[in-house]
C-alpha cells in the first residue's frame, strides 16, 4: 500500500467514527428536545385549563354587572314615564340688567 492509500484509509476511518459520534449525540439532543417539548406542552395544557376555570366565574360576574346596568336603565325609563324624574328642558335666559339702581 502506498502512503496516499494509508492516509486516505485513516482519514476515512476517522471521518466515519466522527460522523457516528456526531449522529449519536444528535439523537441524544433530539430526545432531550422531545422531552422538553412534552413537558412544555403539559404545562401549557395545565395553564389553559386553569384559565378556563378562572374565566367562567369572571364571565358570570360580568353578566351580573350587565344585568344590574340594564335594570338601572329600566328603572330610569319607568320613572321618567311616570313623571317622577322629568328632564328639565334647556332654557336660554337673557341676563337681567338693571338700569339706574
Amino acid at each position: 500500500m502506498t502512503l496516499a492509500q494509508i492516509v486516505s484509509l485513516i482519514s476515512t476511518a476517522l471521518l466515519t467514527v466522527l460522523a457516528t459520534i456526531i449522529g449519536i449525540q444528535l439523537i441524544s439532543i433530539l430526545k432531550e428536545v422531545k422531552y422538553t417539548l412534552t413537558k412544555l406542552n403539559n404545562t401549557l395544557d395545565t395553564v389553559e385549563t386553569t384559565l378556563q376555570k378562572l374565566s367562567q366565574p369572571a364571565a358570570g360576574l360580568i353578566a351580573i354587572i350587565e344585568g344590574i346596568k340594564q335594570s338601572g336603565k329600566i328603572v330610569e325609563s319607568v320613572s321618567q314615564l311616570l313623571g317622577k324624574r322629568r328632564p328639565t328642558p334647556p332654557v336660554d335666559v337673557e341676563p337681567y340688567e338693571s338700569e339706574g339702581l
